[in-house]
């Protein structure tokens, strides 16, 4: 049986996923004896007792040093190293993002994110690239500070959609959003990338999130490693694989409203979804009539104010069914749906699936 090492930061769920996948293939293709251990925790000799490894490396040199004492190794950091790797498609990653916010209607555009990092520097690339392509500038904000950052949302227009280089800038972003009273997505929407559910379902609003192939990362790392142990390819291997889907929430869960008194409805609604709110609360609040708000919500979304409220609570399910065990009635009493029944019935109606099968999704 090969021994294998697998060098990976647990502490972060995209490792965990990817760890995930490592297993999955060992179970159905070739099992192995793995062991999760840091390699620059490990001297040459311990070292060599492994067949391979499959990790993030650091550095060339960390790398070189392993490989020196293995027969093969694979590394799954998008850090442009000279090994065998599979690593995500970060361009890919910027390309999707953008194609998703432009189909939002939003028509501003800007980039939050470091410039040390080869995958932050690639989805700023392939994020611009993209949204330059229509004619429409995009902001870069290159290692900004909180200060920094909140200076430039003061100035921020209406329709504005901003992509974060991964979750946690998102939720810092948000943060410095509700400081200033800056209302999301109604003004800013705000897309981040791995899908973290530390972050994604822990901010005031559900984040949406670039969601990545991580257990395929880690499966096809397995293959790649099985084949170099066997001498079956070549050692530049590079494997770039493309994200799966962006994972919708409240951050980004509108379309671009130029309408004023639309966009008003809807901050009430977002503000007030956990009460039974109706569409004669939205009329006191608006101080307008039904017919006026019922036109002016089928002119600019297509559907009615009715609807619209309904979606918000199916958001709160949404965001209950990913992170928590509670039963369907406590749910549908949570979002201010009366029953369990009519829950089932709504949410079926927007997402076209099932609470249940929904909540199977992230089980």
């Amino acid at each position: 049986m090969r021994k294998v090492l697998v060098n990976l930061a647990m502490t972060y769920s995209y490792f965990r996923e990817l760890w995930r996948g490592v297993v999955r293939y060992s179970y159905e293709k070739n099992r192995w004896a793995i062991f999760p251990y840091a390699t620059t925790d490990l001297s040459d000799d311990e070292l060599r007792e492994f067949d391979g490894t499959i990790g993030m490396f650091s550095s060339q040199k960390e790398a070189d040093r392993v490989r020196a004492c293995q027969k093969a190794i694979v590394n799954v950091s998008n850090r442009g190293l000279q090994i065998p790797s599979v690593v995500n498609d970060d361009l890919a990653i910027g390309r999707l993002a953008a194609e998703y916010l432009l189909n939002k209607g939003y028509k501003h555009f800007a980039f939050i994110g470091d410039n040390y990092t080869l995958l932050s520097r690639e989805r700023r690339e392939g994020f611009r690239a993209a949204i330059e392509a229509t004619g429409r500038p995009c902001t870069l904000l290159i290692e900004k500070k909180d200060p920094e950052l909140r200076e430039w949302l003061k100035a921020t227009e209406v329709s504005t959609a901003v992509l974060c280089t991964d979750d946690q800038t998102s939720f810092r972003l948000v943060r410095n959003c509700w400081m200033l009273e800056i209302p999301i997505p109604q003004h800013l929407a705000v897309l981040g990338v791995n899908n973290d559910e530390t972050y994604c379902l822990s901010s005031s609003i559900g984040l949406s999130s670039v969601m990545l192939a991580s257990e395929k990362i880690g499966f096809m790392a397995a293959e790649l490693l099985d084949k170099l142990l066997s001498g079956k390819t070549s050692e530049d291997t590079l494997v770039r694989v493309p994200p799966l889907n962006v994972i919708s929430r409240v951050s980004t869960d509108m379309q671009s409203i130029q309408d004023n008194l639309v966009r008003k409805a809807l901050w009430y609604i977002q503000e007030n979804v956990h009460r039974s709110i109706r569409v004669n609360d939205l009329l006191d609040y608006l101080s307008v009539s039904r017919r006026t708000l019922e036109r002016r919500f089928r002119d600019k979304l297509g559907h009615s104010p009715h609807f619209a409220i309904n979606r918000a609570r199916v958001e709160v399910a949404k965001k209950l069914l990913e992170a928590t065990d509670m039963k369907m009635e406590d749910v549908a009493e949570h979002c201010g749906f009366s029953e369990a029944r009519i829950l089932y019935r709504n949410f079926r109606l927007v997402t076209s699936v099932s609470p249940a099968r929904y909540r199977k999704n992230f089980r």
